[in-house]
Parts: structure tokens; C-alpha cells; sequence
């Protein structure tokens, strides 16, 4: 029965995922008891929350600032998922992310196939690369990797540990693990926990954690990310996104859950930042908040990877 679940959770079939948002509920209950059951202690604390940023845009790259100026009043550190090209364009907005003591990790360095998007939302660049990552072969996807590792050492001093799959929910991440272990990456957050080996847990693969990203409860075949939230569809959740991030965080104390979500920096100001943040502040030593490095760091001592 088990593996008939990961089948259907794992399935690319968008007729039957429609059909299957009609026992979401049950799926996510289904999720969620894969950690009521492993029953991991997160640092000392009964929940984890793994909260980070996509910078995609030029726009996300300007709205940095803003954003770890209002996380200084909260105990919160989060991982920023950078565009190389960006990193390049706009040094100084990441530099505040890094003098803020949070993370940057690597997003590739041009995020095939960021487009703009009239019915949701226009960039003041158009500029993008058009290609889909799915298209790139093997070595241009290596080169895409490495080109984003070396440009934020050159032009931050600074070493990245992690990666994240432009457009990931769409595409396989399989054939990238021994490129991040060459690159000396330690983190992947490149697979939707419905589709990973263990519903949502983190698994090693090879010398590289993967940390699946949490699934929105109410559909759980799309990322529980502020895109969805607010564009997909025309918005899933524009009215009720702060409420449904609450509750899943609430439940994950419940159950000994980890959360793993992003969000879009350029679209902070579609609902109260301050206020999530000030409900994860209130949650205290009940929900731990690392950044995914600290994260991986502490994961590697309590499960070590095999080989």
C-alpha cells in the first residue's frame, strides 16, 4: 500500500493530480504521519521550520534589503536562493542578505526559462534566458551550477553550500547529485516532499541532503510557496495564505514536523511578512529555524550519510 501512495504522489499525470486535490487532505495526513513516526528530535525542539527566498527577479534581488531589515527585530535566520547574472548585476542587495547573518545558496547562474508573464506579473527586464532547464544537457547544467558558485565567490568572497532546481517542481533532480558533490555543495531543496523517497524527509544521496520542500496542505502536488499562493490560477490563496502557513506550522508542533518553504521576496507585500514572522517568533523552542546549512550540519551528526 505504501508504495502504491509514493506512486500516486509521485505522479506527473496533471488529470490525475486534479482529480486527486479531492483527497488532498488525506494525503497530507498521510505525509505527515512519515514524521510523527521517525519521531526526530529537530536540534531539541518538537518542529522545524526551513524558511527561504527565491530571488528570480531583478525585482526579488532589489526587495532584499527590506526584507532582512525587518527580519533584525526576529530571531530567524533564512537561506536566499541567488541567480549568478543577479549577483553580478545587483552585488549589494545580496551583500546585506550575507551582513545580515543569513545564507545565500546556489540557484544556477541565469534560471533558464524566467519569463515574463503578463497576466501575473512583468519585470522591468526582459533579458531572461528562454531555454528550459529540462532542455539543457548534463554538462550545460553542470556549467550553470559552477558559473553561479564562482560568481558569488568572486564577487562576495563568499562559499555557497546548497542548490536549488530552477522550476523544480516540474523537473527531475536525480542526475544532479554527483555534480553538487564535485562542486562541493553539502544541500539540495530541489524535490516536492510527495514525490522524495521518504514523503517528505530529509534523505542523504550520496554525500548530498536532500531537504524535500513542504507541499501545500490543500493541494499537495504544488509547492507551498508564495507563487502559488498568489499566481497560480490566479491565486489559491490570496486571501488566506498567512492563515494556512499558521496552521501548518501549529500542526507541525503536532506531529514533529518539518516545514520547508520559500518564499518571493518581490511579493512580500501581497500579505503580512511581519505578522508570520512574529508567529514564528511566538512559537519559541517549540519550532527550531535554521538556515539549511546549520541545518545539514546538524543532520550529518544525528543520521550520517552511508556510503
Amino acid at each position: 500500500m505504501t508504495r502504491l501512495i509514493q506512486r500516486i504522489l509521485r505522479t506527473h499525470s496533471r488529470p490525475l493530480q486534479i482529480g486527486l486535490q479531492l483527497f488532498a487532505r488525506r494525503l497530507s495526513r498521510r505525509m505527515d504521519r512519515e514524521f510523527s513516526r521517525a519521531e526526530i528530535n529537530w536540534n531539541g525542539h518538537p518542529s522545524c521550520l526551513l524558511l527561504s527566498f527565491d530571488v528570480d527577479f531583478p525585482e526579488d534581488a532589489l526587495a532584499l534589503p527590506g526584507i532582512v531589515e525587518t527580519m533584525r527585530d526576529f530571531s530567524i535566520k533564512s537561506s536566499f536562493a541567488c541567480v549568478g547574472r543577479w549577483v553580478e548585476d545587483y552585488p549589494d542587495p545580496h551583500r546585506v542578505v550575507l551582513d545580515g547573518g543569513h545564507e545565500l545558496f546556489n540557484h544556477s547562474y541565469s534560471h533558464p526559462e524566467l519569463i515574463n508573464s503578463p497576466q501575473h506579473f512583468v519585470s522591468s527586464r526582459d533579458d531572461f534566458n528562454p531555454r528550459s532547464w529540462h532542455a539543457l544537457e548534463l554538462e550545460e547544467k553542470e556549467a550553470e551550477i559552477h558559473r553561479c558558485q564562482e560568481t558569488v565567490r568572486a564577487i562576495l568572497n563568499y562559499r555557497m553550500e546548497g542548490f536549488r532546481v530552477p522550476h523544480f517542481g516540474n523537473v527531475e533532480s536525480g542526475d544532479l547529485y554527483p555534480i553538487l558533490e564535485k562542486t562541493g555543495l553539502r544541500y539540495s531543496t530541489s524535490q516536492l516532499a510527495p514525490r522524495s523517497d521518504r514523503f517528505g524527509l530529509p534523505i542523504w544521496k550520496g554525500s548530498v541532503l536532500e531537504i524535500p520542500v513542504t507541499t501545500c496542505p490543500r493541494h499537495p502536488f504544488a509547492s507551498f510557496d508564495s507563487w502559488h499562493a498568489f499566481y497560480a490560477r490566479d491565486g489559491w490563496h490570496g486571501e488566506d495564505f498567512l492563515e494556512l502557513v499558521k496552521e501548518r506550522l501549529s500542526g507541525a508542533v503536532r506531529f514533529h514536523g518539518l516545514t520547508n518553504i520559500y518564499l518571493d521576496p518581490k511579493d512580500l507585500n501581497r500579505f503580512d511578512f511581519r505578522g508570520l514572522l512574529d508567529f514564528i517568533g511566538n512559537l519559541g523552542a517549540s519550532c527550531w529555524t535554521p538556515t539549511y546549512s546549520d541545518f545539514t550540519g546538524w543532520y550529518r551528526t544525528v543520521i550520517p550519510p552511508r556510503f
